[in-house]
């Protein structure tokens, strides 16, 4: 697996989310991830995900719409896109914007945008993840053991990924213990590609080359994704 194909692998990663394709059923019947462990967490939701890619594979003819939602039922439990979401947006999200805002009306706009980015953001970033499961053959997956952190609801895990090649690929999840949802990803860095800087600058860059429209790009944003260079997808 080589790098570019291995960022697509994780990108997925980022899907992250409290919000979900519509597959309320498939979640429901998805085993409970255990949140007050990290570490524990993450392993979890990894063998999840790639025992469905196992079942997956087998099938001969494939509903790509069910493996998405059987995907996004264990991703949406470990993964806080409306944080991922604010990041990648940045000031086109923030709290001293949210401030500056005169009415109720622009408030309620502002409000609907982060919510509707966020669901765009996951649905892009899912289906990209799903399908690069699919081409995931036996690499090997060990943890490195959790770092002291000076603060004890920060944490960041690291994932190697060693590949039939015989060479390895390491993954950096941030993790923080949320009051409302327990441990979450919040972002994660692929061979020192932090994947949150790269969206914010990939953002921040489309609102400009369209004129500021930021309700254009996040309308598009699939769109204006699928013609980044490949080095910064």
């Amino acid at each position: 697996m080589h790098s570019y194909g291995f960022r697509q692998f994780f990108i997925g990663t980022l899907m992250f989310c409290a919000l979900q394709i519509g597959a309320v059923a498939v979640a429901s019947a998805s085993p409970e991830i255990p949140k007050d462990d990290p570490a524990a967490m993450l392993r979890s939701a990894t063998d999840q995900v790639l025992l469905i890619v196992e079942e997956t594979k087998k099938q001969e003819n494939r509903n790509a719409q069910e493996y998405y939602q059987k995907i996004d039922a264990v991703l949406s439990q470990i993964v806080d896109l409306e944080y991922f979401a604010r990041g990648v947006m940045a000031t086109h999200a923030s709290a001293r914007r949210y401030k500056t805002l005169t009415n109720d009306n622009e408030r309620k706009a502002f409000r609907e945008r982060i919510s509707h980015f966020s669901t765009v953001l996951k649905d892009s970033l899912m289906a990209s993840y799903a399908d690069a499961l699919l081409a995931f053959d036996g690499e090997r997956i060990t943890w490195e053991p959790a770092p002291p952190s000076r603060d004890p609801d920060d944490i960041t895990l690291t994932q190697i990924v060693h590949a039939k090649s015989g060479k390895n690929y390491s993954v950096q999840y941030r993790l923080h213990n949320t009051a409302k949802s327990g441990w979450l990803v919040q972002n994660v860095v692929v061979e020192g590609l932090n994947l949150g800087e790269a969206y914010r600058n990939q953002f921040a860059a489309a609102v400009e080359s369209n004129k500021g429209n930021v309700d254009y790009v996040v309308e598009n944003w699939p769109k204006l994704m699928s013609k980044v260079a490949p080095e910064t997808k």
